[in-house]
């Protein structure tokens, strides 16, 4: 019997089979600081995943980086209708980013990609 996943678990995208599925068929936005690939899944919870190249930095950026981004996807499910995953793609300026400037421009990019109801329509 395999136990339960915990809550954090349950809410990120690691499957590789799932990963390349966002790849082809999710929709893009981005940003000058990274990309957001998002498309519709069949769960009931919303999933996030980060993919980080070699060309992000050396390992100790590149984990930085996914912490930062897995951070953000975290913060804002609750905001972000069920059944989606969410794909990010960060870019080497989003190293050096500042976290609050960062947290801003993905508020943004949820926007723009009509994945949060923005400040007008509440």
């Amino acid at each position: 019997m395999v136990p339960p996943r915990s809550t954090r678990a349950q809410h990120l995208l690691r499957n590789s089979a799932a990963i390349r599925l966002v790849f082809k068929e999710g929709k893009r936005v981005s940003c000058p600081l990274f990309t957001l690939l998002y498309r519709r899944n069949d769960l009931d919870r919303t999933r996030v995943g980060v993919v980080v190249g070699k060309k992000l930095g050396g390992a100790v950026a590149r984990n930085r980086s996914k912490r930062r981004f897995r951070e953000l996807g975290r913060l804002s499910l609750r905001g972000v209708p069920s059944g989606l995953d969410l794909l990010i793609l960060p870019k080497r300026e989003s190293v050096v980013e500042p976290a609050g400037s960062l947290r801003e421009i993905w508020q943004a990019v949820l926007k723009r990609a009509q994945l949060v109801a923005s400040e007008n329509s509440r």
